[in-house]
């Protein structure tokens, strides 16, 4: 394991070190943590690693917004809040699985991304520690990061109508924010109006990524790349009947926040979007049939 790890085990502990990621991995039993540093101890005392403990920590905590699990808000050491995420299979057959899954690489692997995109600056949201435990040759996970007060994610943002000039510093703050995570060399992959929050201040309209499942870091994408997760975004909103409250104003001001005095990278984004309104009058005919098909 890369990071800082320490590796628990009977009362034994030994150490390796690597300060780029600052993680470190606790194991006792059946029960594994992986935390950012400074939570490691925290992890412990909260049970993380005792029979049962992972259940009990988010049976604890307050009930955030639904997606294929419920979410929780926990609060930790020094008055601070963890949103914690259960990681469940989704689909149909998910049901079956009963929270529970095949192990804890991918969520772990999702808090090494964080780890190391959020030290290369990009607007993520804080990583904070995955928790798992072992029952019957099955897992139950959870991963957490830091929680963001007054943030609102952009669907629920949209929706209340916020009005055009509030939307038009959403739209550029996202599109800074997606810059800055393209530049740092990550790729999300599922960027939707639900992985995007915002928060509003006094000096001005901030945005962060959230939900990096299955999301790399490595060199910045090119901008074909760049693009088609742009467009995943646009059709989220498309999708929810979010995009007239957009606007085309709004979506010139996103591009032109991404993109900057950078002309070059702007023509070379334009020289793809045809591609991708194809690719969006596909997904159209699609939501349209499954309508139908449901009426």
């Amino acid at each position: 394991m890369s990071g800082t790890a320490v590796v628990e085990r009977a009362g034994e502990r030994t150490e390796r070190g690597d300060s780029r990621e600052g993680l470190r991995a606790l194991r006792r039993a059946r029960c594994i943590v992986v935390a950012v540093a400074p939570l490691a101890d925290e992890a412990v005392r909260l049970g993380l690693l005792e029979p049962g403990g992972l259940s009990r920590w988010v049976a604890s905590g307050v009930p955030g917004p639904a997606g294929r699990a419920t979410t929780a808000r926990i609060a930790v050491a020094g008055s601070k809040d963890l949103h914690v995420r259960p990681i469940v299979h989704g689909g149909w057959l998910g049901p079956l699985w009963r929270g529970r899954v095949l192990g804890a690489g991918r969520a772990i692997r999702e808090l090494r991304v964080a780890s190391g995109l959020a030290a290369a600056g990009a607007p993520v949201a804080r990583p904070a520690l995955v928790a798992a435990e072992r029952r019957l040759g099955l897992w139950r996970v959870a991963i957490a990061h830091w929680h963001e007060p007054d943030a609102l994610d952009a669907a629920c943002f949209l929706a209340s109508g916020p009005g055009r000039s509030r939307t038009l510093r959403a739209a550029a703050a996202a599109g800074r924010a997606l810059r800055r995570f393209h530049d740092a060399g990550g790729r999300h992959a599922d960027l939707h109006a639900g992985n995007l929050l915002l928060r509003e201040g006094d000096a001005g309209c901030e945005a962060l990524l959230v939900d990096l499942d299955r999301a790399r870091d490595g060199p910045p994408p090119g901008p074909s790349a760049r693009l088609a997760e742009m467009m995943r975004l646009y059709r989220s909103l498309v999708k929810r009947g979010l995009a007239r409250g957009l606007g085309s104003r709004g979506c010139v001001a996103f591009l032109r926040a991404y993109t900057g005095p950078d002309r070059a990278l702007r023509s070379s984004l334009l020289r793809h979007l045809p591609r991708e309104l194809r690719r969006l009058a596909l997904h159209r005919l699609g939501w349209q049939i499954l309508s139908a098909s449901r009426r």
